[in-house]
């Protein structure tokens, strides 16, 4: 019988040395696959697209957030985005995905300056490759960056006459912001029967980000002082100083009415100065008939503080000024000095190129 020969050792020892070197080949690039692969899936998750976003608003950066504009024409419309910029100062934005982002192809991150909510992040997928057969990777792109801010929700009212003009913020106020229609001035009831008076406007501006700053001038570009109550803004007419000639025929007409008083001038003497059907001049007339009496007899009068101020211009036809002085005289029947001021309001109007009195108020009973 012949013996079969024995395998070689060297063969057994090549051999396992080979299965060595391709397991090992294998582990390493099955190693270095999947831990490439790894990579990739990890880098393409949609937190880094966030990330992304988050360092650009950190830096300053908001363009790419859709800010609506100003709801108040009297705003600058790029407010909202100067003052939601302006609101991350100092602060760290971190973000965390939305409690109701339930699909993955388009999650939803909530983005917090501090513990502030301040914008809403969605995202999409744009395409889709496998890895190693198991592993999914998405390509992202942000699909919008929506701000979370406080709109315009200021509103103020402005009451003025209609000769005056308002400005917000700079921007004149017109009949888009009046509410209401005009109001009569009482105290123009008379005047407005010879000549166009002003009246009371109110403006309402509403939609403003902040309080604004209101200005008001007068007729001649003037500023008003405004009162201010809240978010109520009001002005009134201010008077200014009196032309000489207006002053000095305003003071000598009301001494006039004051000497026609006294009796020492007949009414004739004072209807050329008031509108021709005058309501005084019943009532001069009825004082004379009945009242005169107390000042009969007294000695020449005396003036003195004789002052004319508050002069206001309403338009070209119709004027306001307010005119004070003391008066003193002696009554010898009586043996009494009697001391009487006169502190009016005179409303003067052009009724035929003539400059005559309408109406006249007592300062000293308001």
């Amino acid at each position: 019988m012949r013996k079969r020969k024995k395998s070689s050792g060297k063969f057994w020892i090549f051999y396992i040395l080979f299965i060595l070197v391709l397991i090992g080949f294998w582990i390493w690039f099955l190693n270095g696959v999947i831990r490439k692969d790894l990579k990739i899936y990890e880098a393409a998750q949609p937190g880094y697209v966030v990330d992304e976003v988050v360092e650009k608003i950190q830096s300053g950066d908001i363009s790419d957030m859709d800010f609506a504009e100003s709801a108040s024409r009297f705003e600058d419309p790029d407010i909202y985005r100067e003052s939601f910029k302006a609101s991350l100062e100092g602060k760290t934005i971190s973000y965390r995905e939305s409690p109701t982002s339930y699909d993955a192809q388009a999650p939803v991150y909530e983005l917090y300056a501090d513990d502030t909510h301040i914008a809403t992040v969605n995202i999409k997928s744009i395409s889709s490759t496998q890895l190693m057969f198991i592993l999914s990777v998405q390509e992202w792109e942000v699909a919008s960056v929506t701000p979370v801010y406080d709109t315009g929700d200021t509103g103020i009212t402005i009451t003025i006459p209609d000769i005056y003009t308002a400005y917000v913020n700079g921007i004149e106020v017109d009949e888009r912001e009046m509410t209401g229609e005009p109001q009569d001035y009482m105290e123009f009831e008379i005047a407005g029967q010879y000549t166009s008076v002003p009246k009371e406007v109110t403006y309402e501006v509403s939609g403003l980000m902040s309080t604004p700053s209101v200005e008001v001038r007068d007729a001649g570009g003037n500023e008003v002082m405004l009162e201010v109550d809240g978010t109520s803004y009001s002005a009134g007419f201010t008077g200014t100083e009196v032309p000489a000639d207006i002053a000095e025929n305003a003071i000598t007409n009301a001494k006039y009415i004051s000497e026609v008083y006294a009796g020492d001038r007949t009414l004739n003497a004072i209807k050329p100065f008031l509108t021709s059907d005058s309501y005084l001049i019943p009532l001069f007339e009825s004082y004379i008939n009945h009242d005169l009496w107390m000042y009969s007899g007294h000695t020449a009068p005396t003036y003195s503080n004789e002052s004319a101020s508050e002069y206001i211009k309403y338009n070209d036809n119709f004027y306001s000024v307010v005119v004070y002085f003391d008066k003193s005289m002696y009554l010898p029947k009586r043996n009494m000095t009697a001391e009487v001021t006169t502190h009016n309001k005179y409303f003067y109007v052009n009724v035929d190129g003539k400059w005559v009195i309408a109406d006249m108020l007592n300062m000293t009973q308001e």
